[in-house]
């Protein structure tokens, strides 16, 4: 894994504890989600951290994550595979046996400083299935199915950075 940047670090935590909720408003559609790519996966003060990077201005998105994940994510951003299937590999293996494929990946919000995930998956039938995951198992599969990662635009409204700022 790589270590991320200070200022990277600073900014994140200055996003995050400023994304305070705000008076509730009349409910409207959301817009489309954001599509992001995954710029970096590493370590910032001993916690490993994804950033994902997308979206016009460009929007980098840190996500906190276990150091398990991190190395799963890592390890499939260099094409490399773990001695043993890791959770990913797993479920990839559990879905092309079941005739299922990974749709969609989805970050669709931020509650208490933790990221939500859902997973849309396509079975063999074509039905869709809409499952709850956390993001950073999401990332994992994202990347082995090449797919990119969709943000709901408010969660980036609430933790993303702008990536000009950061000088990234």
């Amino acid at each position: 894994m790589r270590s991320i940047g200070l200022a990277a670090m600073a900014v994140g935590m200055l996003g995050l504890l400023a994304s305070g909720a705000e008076g509730a408003a009349a409910v409207a559609p959301e817009p489309a989600p954001v599509v992001m790519r995954v710029r970096n996966v590493g370590e910032l003060h001993g916690q490993a951290v994804v950033l994902l990077e997308g979206g016009e201005p460009r929007v980098i998105l840190p996500i906190w994550i276990g150091p398990t994940e991190a190395s799963a994510i890592d390890l499939r951003l260099r094409n490399q595979k773990a001695p043993r299937p890791l959770t990913a590999d797993l479920l990839e293996t559990t879905l092309a046996t079941l005739g299922a494929k990974v749709d969609r990946v989805e970050v669709i919000d931020l509650r208490d400083n933790t990221f939500i995930g859902r997973l849309t998956l396509r079975d063999a039938q074509g039905a869709e299935h809409l499952i709850d995951a956390r993001p950073s198992d999401l990332i994992a599969l994202a990347i082995g199915a090449h797919l990119p990662v969709l943000v709901a635009p408010h969660v980036l409204a609430q933790a993303g950075l702008d990536a000009a700022k950061l000088h990234l």
